[in-house]
């Protein structure tokens, strides 16, 4: 999910309902969250989230932006496919080249 689009976004299925609370978790992150699901919020944007044992969670930023303008979150039904001691390199790519191709849709400041 994206956040601070620009107006002709916002009915998008990917610019909906993103609490405050998710924003700042996102923008909090240093690096992707790698883990068992705890509940998450953004875990519910998923299809099927009850099935989701284990999360990435991976904040979008347009460059040196400290602030996260959206969050890109993976779900596994396997307990075991993101885990706290995994590497997060490839992940953290990931997010950037996503950050690249969506920091386009953000509102002008």
């Amino acid at each position: 999910r994206v956040w601070s689009l620009d107006a002709g976004f916002e009915g998008q299925t990917f610019a909906q309902g993103v609490s405050e609370d998710v924003r700042s978790f996102a923008s909090c992150l240093t690096l992707p969250y790698c883990g068992i699901n705890s509940g998450f919020e953004a875990t519910r944007w998923l299809d099927d989230s009850a099935t989701v044992l284990s999360t990435a969670l991976i904040p979008l930023r347009a460059g040196e932006d400290t602030d996260a303008f959206g969050l890109l979150v993976l779900g596994s039904p396997d307990p075991t496919r993101y885990t706290a001691d995994m590497g997060t390199e490839f992940l953290t790519r990931i997010g950037e080249v996503a950050s690249a191709g969506l920091s386009r849709l953000r509102a002008a400041a």
